[in-house]
């Protein structure tokens, strides 16, 4: 009797184990589902055209840096009432003054890592201030964002944290002073 009960106990216990295993199975799954679908999102909405630099003169992304902002090797554009790109469009310039794209890979000094948890990122996109108060600058188009659902920005913000962190550190936009 005594190894029935045991036998009863050891399968139930495989039971419960079994049923967390497939619980978190299903959960990674999900999450993968969110990130690929972020990945999608990132792809289609064009975020590489300004937060990634670029290796040629057509514009192909660097996929070694991929989303990691402006390189500090990349010179602002002159600034002017016109509204004018560096070459690699990770700088802008116009009537607002310089704006520099963000590092959104997920390290902890210089991107998203560090600052940003997920409830922030919608907010940010949301609202169109980051989470220390400073305003997105142009031509950063967080008003047509801000549209997407709930789910994709949490998708979007899914993908972006799993890119390799790359240290880059982008200094804030300068606000025009004329």
């Amino acid at each position: 009797m005594r190894t029935v009960s045991m036998s009863i106990k050891i399968a139930l216990a495989a039971v419960a184990i079994g049923g967390v295993g497939a619980v978190l199975t299903a959960q990674q799954s999900q999450a993968s589902r969110r990130a690929e679908r972020g990945r999608y999102l990132v792809n289609a909405i064009g975020c590489s055209d300004c937060h990634s630099p670029k290796i040629d003169a057509q514009g192909t992304p660097d996929t070694s840096r991929l989303l990691s902002g402006r390189p500090a090797t990349t010179p602002p554009p002159v600034q002017g009432s016109e509204i004018r790109a560096s070459l690699d469009l990770t700088a802008w310039s116009g009537p607002w003054g310089n704006s520099y794209a963000a590092n959104l890979t997920p390290d902890k000094e210089t991107g998203l890592g560090g600052r940003y948890t997920e409830d922030s990122f919608v907010k940010t996109i949301r609202s169109g201030k980051k989470p220390e108060g400073e305003q997105l600058s142009p031509p950063m188009p967080w008003p047509m964002y801000r549209n997407l659902t709930d789910e994709d920005l949490k998708s979007v913000f899914a993908y972006l944290q799993t890119l390799k962190p790359i240290k880059n550190f982008v200094r804030a936009s300068a606000v025009a002073t004329h």
